[in-house]
């Protein structure tokens, strides 16, 4: 796996279990609070390894 042992592969790996239909705002406004700028700067480099509906979510970390 690509992103073994980087923060994205946690994240990726914890939004995969955590489940699409379950992931709300709340869930993005905690990660937004706790990522710093550096690790979401690693999670947009690494978003070719994630799946389509987790880069959208993931994406939304970089909205304001």
């Amino acid at each position: 796996m690509a992103t073994a042992g980087k923060i994205s592969g946690l994240v990726i790996q914890a939004l995969r279990f955590i489940g699409q239909e379950n992931i709300d705002d709340k869930v993005i406004g905690i990660l937004k609070r706790k990522l710093t700028e550096q690790d979401k700067q690693i999670l947009m480099a690494d978003l070719r390894y994630a799946p389509a509906w987790i880069e959208k979510m993931i994406r939304r970390l970089k909205e304001e």
